[in-house]
């Protein structure tokens, strides 16, 4: 069955590691959620003091059937949910 891959890069206060991204991810419990990279960290004062950017690549996988796009919108969903949540993170646009 196909990997799928998503990006998404969220401004979050400079404190913030790439190891507490990981696990706030992780609490999520997706089961697809096969792997996660970061790629690119911003950092810059038109973020706001004290703010970084993190880019980070999601790879999902179900062994069982391939993903829709509605599935992996809602698995986006839930690990944006939890950095807004517990890392007060807000979606890079």
């Amino acid at each position: 069955f196909p990997v799928v891959t998503r990006d998404l890069a969220v401004v979050l206060d400079k404190t913030v590691n790439y190891a507490t991204m990981e696990r706030t991810a992780k609490s999520t419990k997706i089961e697809a959620l096969r792997s996660m990279q970061l790629f690119d960290i911003f950092e810059s004062d038109k973020l706001g003091q004290g703010k970084k950017s993190m880019a980070i690549s999601f790879t999902f996988l179900d062994d069982s059937k391939t993903l829709t796009d509605i599935e992996i919108d809602n698995y986006m969903q839930k690990i944006i949910t939890a950095y807004e949540k517990e890392l007060h993170a807000t979606v890079r646009k």
